[in-house]
């Protein structure tokens, strides 16, 4: 039996349980599958998925790809200014803080206080300087108790401040109105030459046509997304293809190759969700 065959088996069970509770039993077993790992004699520590989770895959190794994803793709050098969009508990912070220099510098944020809190607590030293603060803003996935929305969050950096932002699984939790807003605010951000790495779940009409072979089985939300759980949409959203691009534009930023499509939707792909590089035109 294929993946996806298992997966279209268990929807209907799976759907019976709150998206709350399916979450919690869900990062629950992760943690339990981790034990031996954790248990390892010189094992590094790494976060619970219970406290914050943060996806699959070994935590520092993770962490290093997106940093060597960096480096490759959106030329992060040394020397740079990197700001870390949804930084969670650090996995890529980690990875950078042997890379970049006393020159560079590492802004995050994110809305987890307990992962950051983590994160702080087993940070490595490093030469560049490490900014992390607290976004205080409304997602009903970690159930802030706040009303600012992030359609209204300023990025905590000055205009033309980074040269490297990254948001990796950010933007497939984000309604549309705060999905606009966090581009406008990496065009802000970004330097003149300045590069973005973004992942987000596009939709098109071929990728509709295909989504009993989908990862997540998206339903219409609105006029441009789709949901996974109309409950608790920003638990995993995608966007219509046309209208994201169209708000790239609108930020100042433009495509600086073609997407790399992921395989969320049952087609052929090393990467699993879409990935984008943007850049802020003019000269660095």
């Amino acid at each position: 039996m294929t993946n996806v065959t298992l997966r279209q088996r268990l929807r209907p069970v799976s759907r019976l349980i709150p998206h709350p509770i399916r979450q919690r039993l869900l990062r629950m077993w992760r943690d339990i599958l981790s034990l031996p790992a954790r248990m390892k004699k010189g094992a590094r520590p790494f976060p619970w998925a219970t406290m914050h989770d943060v996806g699959g895959g070994e935590f520092y190794q993770v962490g290093r790809t997106i940093r060597d994803q960096l480096i490759a793709e959106a030329g992060l050098k040394p020397d740079d200014h990197v700001l870390d969009i949804g930084c969670g508990t650090g996995r890529v912070a980690f990875a950078l803080t042997d890379y970049l220099s006393a020159q560079g510098g590492y802004t995050g944020f994110d809305v987890s206080a307990p992962g950051l809190a983590w994160m702080i607590r087993h940070m490595p030293p490093a030469a560049a300087p490490f900014r992390i603060v607290r976004a205080d803003i409304f997602n009903t996935e970690y159930r802030q108790n706040t009303a600012s929305p992030a359609s209204a969050y300023q990025f905590p950096v000055r205009d033309a401040d980074v040269d490297v932002a990254f948001a990796t699984s950010v933007f497939t939790h984000l309604l549309p109105a705060d999905a606009e807003h966090y581009l406008k605010e990496i065009g802000r951000s970004l330097k003149p030459g300045g590069r973005a790495l973004i992942t987000a779940f596009l939709m098109s009409a071929p990728r509709q046509a295909k989504m009993d072979k989908a990862f997540v089985p998206f339903f219409p939300f609105g006029p441009n997304a789709f949901v996974g759980s109309p409950k608790v949409p920003e638990a995993m959203i995608a966007f219509d293809e046309d209208t994201f691009l169209r708000w790239i534009d609108a930020a100042g930023l433009k495509l600086d190759r073609p997407v790399v499509r992921g395989r969320w939707c049952g087609d052929p792909g090393a990467r699993f969700q879409d990935q984008m590089i943007l850049i802020r035109p003019g000269l660095a």
